[in-house]
């Protein structure tokens, strides 16, 4: 029985996860998701679920970092990647084929989750509520889920970038997304994203606060900095990517130019009586 819809399974299977990260914009993608995720280590020894990890890129840096990782993945070929990565590193790591609705976890027993495909791969609000349950159910009291988005406005952004907007089926594509959040690739084009949710950023913090988690902040990862006309030039330039960082830093949290940013982290704590 496949763990997830056959078409996400296809699109993985497909593509290559294992590269995605050294491409276009995947190298910002990498350092902001470390950095931003850095920010919630606080411990020597963290018990962490890397749900969604695909082929181990985060977990094989956690677990270098002394931190006790499980990834967690339902991509059969995920997998396999990850457990390569692992017996290549120095400190190793669990992989598992799983989902994020159903995670092989005790209560209470893990300090950091990371949902990195599970909120955009799941369409359905309910079943995401459920994953986000799944997550506050095996956290210890204290401990902080994060959460990784796609923004409802992304592929409109991209489409304008690439000169692709005005293709009647990129259109369609987009404004069905900015109207319902919900993103069918068109047919015509192999390799496109799965079907997937974009979320308004209001939408991300509403479901986490409706499973009863403290919402402790919702920062963009690519921020505005990736529409520089010439970012990968500036990127490359050390003076140029100085100020885009500065930049970065300076809007990240300024929740009127979330949707300008194609992903966003939310991380929030599982606290009080009832957590």
């Amino acid at each position: 029985m496949a763990l997830i819809n056959p078409a996400i399974d296809s699109f993985y299977n497909q593509s290559s996860e294992e590269t995605r990260l050294q491409l276009g914009l995947g190298p910002l993608e990498f350092v902001r998701n470390k950095e931003l995720i850095s920010r919630y280590l606080n411990g020597t020894k963290l018990a962490i679920a890397d749900v969604g990890g695909g082929p181990g890129h985060y977990a094989a840096w956690l677990s270098g970092l002394g931190h006790e990782v499980t990834l967690i993945d339902p991509v059969q070929k995920h997998v396999q990647q990850a457990e390569k990565r692992a017996k290549k590193a120095k400190t190793p790591f669990k992989s598992l084929l799983g989902e994020a609705k159903k995670l092989p976890f005790a209560d209470n027993s893990i300090d950091v989750v990371i949902l990195h495909g599970p909120l955009y791969h799941i369409q359905n609000r309910e079943e995401r509520l459920a994953a986000i349950k799944e997550a506050k159910r095996v956290l210890k009291n204290g401990g902080v889920v994060l959460g990784f988005a796609i923004t409802f406005a992304a592929s409109t952004l991209a489409a304008f970038q690439s000169g692709m907007f005005h293709h009647p089926a990129v259109f369609d594509m987009c404004m069905a997304e900015l109207s319902t959040s919900l993103h069918q690739p068109p047919k015509a084009f192999l390799g496109m994203l799965a079907e997937a949710y974009f979320h308004r950023p209001s939408a991300l913090r509403n479901e986490f606060e409706a499973c009863g988690l403290q919402v402790l902040n919702l920062v963009a990862v690519e921020g505005v900095i990736w529409m520089d006309k010439s970012f990968f030039e500036s990127w490359a330039t050390e003076a140029k990517r100085e100020r885009l960082l500065q930049l970065l830093a300076q809007t990240e949290a300024d929740q009127e130019l979330l949707c300008l940013s194609p992903h966003m982290m939310l991380a929030a704590q599982k606290v009080g009586k009832n957590a």
